[in-house]
């Protein structure tokens, strides 16, 4: 009795790892696609993806421009690096099914990819260096808003000294970095129940200005 050996559509069908499976956890095509989503599809003798052979970096040749590095999705890193902790080896199922991206069993462990490895902790060093960054870059601009404020409020108050020595000396804080006590004596000349409606509208049309200064800058450093 012969038996018929199964059909498939061309030789290399299921022999690697899909690569959109891997680092997105999906596959647009489902069950259409060519390539393995999981080992378990693999079929014999199949050459497994291999990070290192597949995505070895480009050498960089003197006078090229460099290397653009697409981020790296951590997925990619870790795949199959650590057990699966809600597969059951006794009935073989696990509920996430073939988009689990942790090694169902010890044979399927991988070992983490160095270079994976070491790009996905740039990235996280990156982002954080970069969220410093625009902390400060908000505290300055907050410290040029209340300057800016604290002097363009000194032409409402042109002949009331005390009013602007308030003012100046809250420029001198935050110069030195007390935004906080510079905004409050802006606020105790502006709540100051003396104040008249035309004080208030000219205070109020200050502010808008230099909110808007401060998002335009904002905006100009987060395009960068």
């Amino acid at each position: 009795m012969q038996v018929n050996q199964v059909q498939f559509p061309n030789q290399k069908y299921k022999t690697q790892l899909c690569r959109h499976f891997i680092t997105n956890g999906n596959c647009a095509l489902g069950a259409r696609c060519q390539f393995a989503h999981g080992r378990q599809e693999l079929r014999a003798n199949a050459n497994v993806f291999q990070p290192n052979s597949d995505f070895m970096m480009p050498q960089q040749q003197q006078g090229t421009l460099p290397v653009k590095i697409q981020p790296i999705n951590p997925m990619i890193a870790n795949y199959k690096t650590q057990l699966c902790k809600h597969f059951n080896p006794q009935t073989g199922i696990c509920k996430n099914g073939v988009t689990c991206t942790f090694a169902h069993g010890e044979q399927e462990l991988n070992q983490i990819n160095p270079y994976f490895q070491n790009q996905y902790m740039q990235q996280i060093v990156q982002q954080q260096m970069k969220q410093q960054n625009q902390t400060q870059i908000q505290a300055e601009l907050t410290q040029q808003i209340v300057i800016m404020i604290l002097i363009n409020m000194e032409h409402i108050f042109p002949d009331q000294q005390d009013i602007i020595n308030q003012l100046r000396q809250g420029q001198e804080k935050a110069k030195s970095g007390d935004n906080q006590g510079a905004s409050e004596i802006i606020k105790l000349i502006i709540h100051d129940e003396q104040r008249t409606k035309e004080e208030k509208q000219q205070y109020q049309q200050i502010y808008n200005n230099a909110q808007r200064h401060y998002d335009s800058k904002l905006k100009e450093y987060l395009n960068q």
